[in-house]
């Protein structure tokens, strides 16, 4: 690989992808040498915007000239395109979830493991929660000690886009997806709060239902109780068919709530000693309530220093881990396969699994 200059191809260049794929078009050292897209009207659009190549066949994301995969398709192809690119011996970076099954997130992590023995190729995991400088500053709190001994956390991932999602729409499928809402929305949070408290998750009870959104296979609604391996409690909640995101922390000395309603963010905490972060935050008064809007980062934004395809390119260009691993995200998926197998049985599900979370993100 060249280190003045990375190529990158981009397979599957609408939805989420939309938002980033200018990043490879701007970004100083980076070419973006080829799109993939099933869709024509897609890569009309990504040859105008700066894509070298455009191409509806896969195969050509492996052209020798390529250095990097950037893989946004649904759950279902990740498998076969991330062996693929890794077997080709191309970095690649990986939309959330991991995959559809876990099965399939096994070979995805052994191609993984190989390929970076073989050739020093590197796999990550693309979680848009890290774009966020809010997620950081939340990390830097509990990194600091700033929120004390935790207690219990809160999540909650959701949206109305069941109510009207079309039937044919690959989101819809419980086999393409992996499940519903669980799977889709609050693997960002299980990711998050496993990542900032340094834990996994030992234990999963849940209720996964499907009553307001017939077009949908999946649930449309699932609750989730668990327990961390550091003895912290907490609850995982989705939902297809009403609004808000938030992610709450109870400590000891201390508290943070983070919310989205679509429209408008913001954060709160309480803390017992002063507390900066960047530009972001400046809290003098502890014991105060601080409360404040932030703005929603731009996932194009070359600028961001916690722009994930930013730090992906850089991360590869002097050749360090990547922030995210596939090993995270293979156990992000095992407590998902846990929820669903426990909403299955009505029984608590334990979790045995390798974590890598904490190792892997040590130096953060």
């Amino acid at each position: 690989m060249s280190k003045d200059t990375i190529r990158v191809a981009l397979v599957g260049c609408g939805g989420m992808a939309k938002r980033y794929r200018a990043v490879y078009a701007k970004l100083p050292g980076v070419t973006w040498a080829v799109a993939v897209d099933a869709q024509p009207s897609v890569l009309d659009d990504c040859r105008q915007g700066g894509a070298e190549r455009c191409s509806t066949r896969f195969e050509d994301a492996l052209a020798s000239d390529v250095d990097a995969v950037v893989i946004s398709t649904p759950n279902h192809l990740h498998a076969e395109q991330a062996v693929a690119a890794l077997a080709a011996d191309k970095h690649i970076l990986l939309q959330k979830p991991i995959a559809n099954t876990l099965d399939a997130a096994d070979k995805i992590v052994s191609a993984a493991r190989e390929a970076h023995e073989r050739s020093g190729a590197w796999a990550a995991m693309y979680m848009s929660n890290y774009d966020d400088p809010c997620s950081w500053a939340i990390h830097a709190m509990l990194k600091q000690g700033l929120l004390g001994t935790i207690q219990s956390i809160r999540a909650r991932d959701a949206h109305r886009g069941g109510l009207t999602m079309n039937p044919q729409n690959w989101r819809s499928s419980r086999d393409q997806t992996g499940g519903g809402s669980f799977i889709q929305l609050s693997i960002h949070s299980i990711n998050l709060f496993c990542w900032w408290l340094g834990a996994r998750v030992d234990q999963v009870a849940a209720f996964s239902e499907n009553r307001l959104c017939p077009g949908i296979g999946g649930d449309d609604a699932t609750a989730a109780a668990v327990r961390f391996s550091d003895g912290t409690l907490g609850t995982f909640d989705s939902g297809y068919a009403s609004d808000l995101c938030f992610r709450e922390i109870y400590g000891t000395r201390g508290w943070v709530r983070f919310m989205s309603d679509g429209l408008r963010r913001r954060l709160e905490f309480r803390l017992d000693e002063r507390f900066t972060f960047a530009s972001l935050i400046s809290y003098e008064h502890p014991g105060a309530i601080f409360s404040k809007d932030i703005p929603s980062p731009t996932h194009d934004d070359v600028g961001n220093v916690f722009n994930q395809n930013v730090v992906f390119i850089d991360r590869i260009r002097h050749d360090q881990p990547p922030h995210m691993t596939v090993q995270a995200g293979r156990d992000d998926l095992a407590v998902v396969e846990a929820a669903y197998v426990s909403a299955r049985s009505g029984r608590a599900v334990h979790l045995q699994y390798a974590s890598a979370i904490a190792a892997t993100n040590a130096a953060d």
